[in-house]
Parts: C-alpha cells; sequence; structure tokens
C-alpha cells in the first residue's frame, strides 16, 4: 500500500483552483497592510495573475502588472522593507 506524502496534501483541489479568470479580478488597490501574502498562478493558467490572500483568509486575483500591485512588491523585496 503507498503512504500518502504529507507535502503533496494541499488545498487546491485542481490545477484549475490555482488559476484566476475574468470575473475573480479585483481592480480596487488592496492596502498593504491587509495583505498576508501573495503567489503566482501556475504558467498552466490562461490568464497571468496573482492570488493575494488577505489577513481573514479571503483570496483576491489581481493583475501583475497593476501599478499599485508592483509598488507593493518592489517594497517586500526591498532589503530595507525589513527595517
Amino acid at each position: 500500500m503507498d503512504t500518502i506524502n504529507p507535502s503533496c496534501l494541499l488545498p487546491v483541489r485542481s490545477h484549475y483552483g490555482t488559476c484566476c479568470y475574468k470575473e475573480m479580478f479585483i481592480q480596487q488597490k488592496i492596502p498593504a497592510f491587509l495583505i498576508r501574502s501573495y503567489q503566482k498562478t501556475p504558467s498552466h493558467c490562461s490568464r497571468k495573475a496573482v492570488r493575494v490572500e488577505l489577513l481573514k483568509g479571503k483570496k483576491f486575483c489581481v493583475d501583475p502588472e497593476e501599478r499599485w500591485f508592483q509598488q507593493y512588491q518592489r517594497q517586500k523585496e526591498s532589503p530595507s522593507a525589513s527595517t
């Protein structure tokens, strides 16, 4: 009998669960203090997007080309952001 690798137990039900579709995108800026994490969608998805998770667990899709998101990402990746 095969054993289940715990690292494979992800909360994603299918490949499509990680993709963003037109109706899932939000246009307004999300305040940085509300963002818990973000993750780029996989390359197999038809739309290039970033899934943003808020502190309370809600998830939204944003266009990675959105100016506010690019600024947020640069700020997070900046070495001085931790000081």
